[in-house]
């Protein structure tokens, strides 16, 4: 990890939108990642997160930068065991040959190195011609050739930059917004557009810290906060799930013990 200050408590809710989140909380939940992280992945994270990104940063001094077959079902065996798993998947991108797994990832990073300000369009489209390979998926083979500025089109990331903090009008308690469209439950569609949308906000939340702390930001970090963030914001609303009454069932229960006994009968 790049960005370490501190570690410690996790910061209480309402400070953890990524609208709000401060330099200081964000470096305590990027410091948590790894107890976050599922065992089940760790054994491939060293490959996702250094590996490839290396090996690619290598290949692009020796001046021909692609992805192996081999690598690129690495990535997906990654992504599988990290977010939701899709039992064809994997065999859809072992289909691809070899000759065009190379050349399409070549030139897929030709593509977006050409531009003048990062803009993945285009090579995410161009890796999407790979079987197998939708938005998500070719966003992480993007995400291994430039770690600092393209974020993985992960589940976590995605509610993360859409989660909002509202007011409650009948309470005016601060509560989460939960609902299907707007809410951690939101619906997740996987398409190039929201992908766009992802990309932007990222953006905006990786150049307002590293202004506020002076450093600079990557994406893959602020990719790896937003993972520990979620599952801290996942356990806590699971845990007031099952510890909280329904609201009818709480003020039942407040009634009778409000209520005065009745006296008994003369």
């Amino acid at each position: 990890m790049s960005v370490i200050d501190i570690g410690g408590a996790a910061p209480s809710r309402d400070k953890l939108p990524a609208d709000k989140i401060t330099y200081k909380d964000f470096s305590t939940m990027l410091f948590s990642y790894d107890d976050h992280a599922l065992t089940k992945i760790q054994g491939l994270e060293e490959l996702r997160y250094n590996e490839i990104p290396e090996v690619l940063a290598q290949r692009k001094k020796d001046g021909e930068t692609f992805l192996e077959k081999t690598e690129v079902q690495s990535l997906i065996e990654w992504k599988l065991k990290f977010g939701t798993y899709r039992p064809n998947l994997a065999s859809l991108v072992a289909s691809n040959s070899v000759s065009d797994v190379r050349q399409t990832t070549s030139s897929a990073f030709s593509i977006f190195s050409s531009n003048d300000t990062p803009n993945p369009a285009k090579a995410i489209s161009t890796l999407c011609k790979l079987k197998g390979i939708g938005p998500a998926s070719a966003s992480l083979i993007l995400a291994c050739y430039d770690p600092v500025t393209i974020p993985f089109f992960s589940d976590q990331l995605f509610r993360w930059l859409h989660w909002e903090i509202k007011e409650d009008k009948s309470t005016k308690r601060k509560r989460t917004a939960e609902s299907k469209d707007e809410g951690w439950n939101r619906k997740i569609k996987y398409t190039a557009k929201e992908y766009a949308d992802i990309f932007e906000k990222t953006q905006k939340v990786r150049e307002r810290l590293s202004k506020e702390s002076g450093k600079e930001i990557k994406v893959v970090d602020v990719e790896r906060a937003a993972y520990a963030i979620a599952k801290e914001i996942e356990g806590r609303i699971i845990s007031e799930k099952t510890t909280t009454p329904p609201p009818s069932k709480q003020r039942k229960k407040n009634s009778k013990i409000l209520s005065p006994s009745p006296e008994p009968s003369p």
